[in-house]
């Protein structure tokens, strides 16, 4: 996706320097991309709890919420790549790099995965209402965040 040439100098695997954020596939977004799964795994997954409370049993089964993930992931890395980007609104003006974009939409899942587990431990093994796989979800989602922040800081340290 990026329009910059990346030359044959080496790309880390981690972006630990802001020359390398959207470039590398593990930079301090990568957090935020798993805070985003965790979160819309939260948002999505009420259309089952809500069609439970009010209507009755659910049309949808929780695989079809880590699609709806999967999906927004995609939508959100288009998006951001093009949309945020013509706007001049993106890290440093630069797109992500296909790799970057890829890992983006990986790491979106993978927080989408996080929850889902953190559903089937609360609702599925302890045996608890879903309202603690809420509380739980959230909490999750805020410790992630917590590694998002000091990644940010560690680097735009000068």
């Amino acid at each position: 996706m990026g329009t910059e040439p990346i030359d044959d100098k080496y790309i880390p695997l981690v972006g630990a320097t802001s020359e390398y954020v959207g470039r590398s596939p593990w930079d301090f977004y990568s957090w935020g991309h798993i805070c985003t799964g965790i979160a819309a795994f939260l948002i999505f997954s009420l259309l089952i709890t809500l069609t439970e409370i009010f209507i009755g049993p659910p049309i949808l089964m929780w695989w079809h919420v880590l699609s709806f993930v999967v999906i927004f992931a995609i939508i959100w890395e288009l998006f951001e790549n093009i949309v945020l980007w013509r706007l001049g609104v993106k890290f440093e003006n630069r797109q992500d790099s296909i790799w970057n974009s890829l890992w983006d939409i990986i790491f979106t899942t993978g927080g989408g995965l996080l929850a889902w587990l953190i559903k089937y431990i609360i609702i599925n093994l302890l045996a608890k209402g879903i309202i603690w796989f809420y509380i739980y979800g959230a909490a999750a989602f805020g410790v992630v965040f917590l590694f998002y922040l000091i990644g940010f800081l560690i680097t735009s340290r000068k």
